[in-house]
């Protein structure tokens, strides 16, 4: 029969190899959760978006757009009907620009990349659970709101004009945008272009939407450099 002492002792190491397992467990958990961005890849995202003005039936249209490859992505209803399109830079700089593709079923316009020396950001595919920021600019200036992408989804959704019935790759995001944010684009911790923001839930708070990545080819293939049409007003 084992001693009261002898027992105590068991109980104690056995105790300690527990909490050591648990300590263990929790780093590792720590260690796999994405960590948020970081400063300097929000800093040199920031210089890569704009915020786009237009008039469009004789009301003002702003969003923002994200230099890319091909040049300037946005939100089609951001420049719908306009007549003349404007992007700032993030030092004030005016740039006068022309739609180069829009379609009107996804929600994507690209325009044309200013002659300025900015980085254009790399895209990349969404993915759930990961953790990013939106690019957003409805107080007038280029800002960053942390996210996460809470799950992928397909979104059964009219047009701009409210026609039709399509289907878009979409994201659902644990994030509060407002009106002047249209366009914004979602980064990954890369600072890669993940999808770009076009609504916002009326139902819930702190949940928006945005256009997966992985729709980006409608505006970025087939482009025509000598301009397409705005399309028509939004009513």
């Amino acid at each position: 029969m084992l001693s009261g002492a002898t027992v105590l002792y068991m109980l104690k190491h056995a105790l300690v190899k527990i909490a050591l397992t648990c300590l263990i467990l929790i780093s590792l958990s720590c260690g796999n959760q994405e960590k948020p961005v970081p400063r300097q890849v929000l800093k040199e995202a920031q210089n890569s978006v704009f915020i786009v003005e237009g008039l469009a039936c004789g009301k003002s249209s702003v969003g923002l757009g994200v230099l890319i490859e091909e040049g300037i992505l946005t939100n089609a209803h951001v420049i719908a009907g306009t007549e003349k399109l404007e992007v700032i830079d993030f030092n004030g700089g005016r740039s006068t620009t022309y739609p180069i593709n829009a379609d009107f079923e996804t929600d994507l316009a690209l325009l044309k990349g200013p002659d300025l020396a900015v980085t254009p950001l790399q895209i990349a595919e969404p993915k759930e659970n990961q953790r990013g920021s939106i690019l957003v600019g409805g107080q007038g200036f280029v800002e960053t709101i942390p996210v996460t992408l809470l799950r992928l989804l397909n979104i059964v959704i009219a047009d701009i004009y409210g026609e039709g019935k399509h289907t878009r790759s979409g994201l659902e995001l644990s994030a509060d945008v407002a009106a002047g944010d249209s366009g914004g684009p979602i980064i990954n911790t890369k600072g890669q272009v993940i999808g770009l923001v076009f609504s916002r839930s009326t139902i819930q708070s702190e949940i928006s939407y945005g256009i997966s990545s992985t729709e980006f080819a409608a505006v970025t293939q087939g482009y025509d450099l000598s301009g397409v049409s705005t399309g028509k007003c939004r009513d």
